[in-house]
């Protein structure tokens, strides 16, 4: 009785992991997950054509809150699709673009940053964002992206 239950639970796991095996390789994005783009000249140019901001993602590897808004923000749906549907994501380590860690040295991360097509700061916010936060954080921007109007 010991060999068919074994044989069950083993012929079960291979099947179980055979199937979450085949939904990761089916190629089809999750629709929780973001497409982060480089920090370049390239993402303006895009924004400006798709008429969107540009959101940036300020991250440092030490930084515990980053991976918690990584885990957590960024993979909320609502966050995600209001992302998607106004802003281009970009993802920066403040080692890898040394420049950005320098301008943002004092503020702090994780620190998320919106610009305008030509470069210019709209808003920056200091610091962990729950994802309610965030979103009403994204709308707000996304309504009106005068700096002023988020001063």
């Amino acid at each position: 009785m010991k060999t068919g239950s074994s044989f069950f639970f083993l012929a079960t796991a291979f099947l179980f992991l055979g199937s979450a095996c085949t939904a990761e390789t089916t190629g089809e994005p999750d629709p929780a997950e973001l497409e982060w783009h480089q920090w370049s000249p390239a993402v303006f140019t895009q924004a400006e054509n798709q008429g969107r901001l540009v959101l940036l993602d300020l991250t440092a590897e030490w930084c515990t809150f980053c991976r918690k808004m990584d885990q957590v923000t960024y993979r909320d749906e609502q966050v995600v699709q209001m992302i998607r549907s106004s802003f281009i994501p970009v993802r920066a380590d403040e080692a890898a673009v040394p420049e950005l860690g320098e301008r943002y040295e004092a503020f702090g991360r994780p620190a998320t940053v919106v610009y305008d097509v030509d470069g210019n700061e709209i808003i920056k916010k200091a610091g962990y964002m729950k994802p309610q936060w965030m979103l009403w954080f994204l709308q707000a921007v996304a309504e009106n992206p005068a700096p002023e109007a988020h001063r």
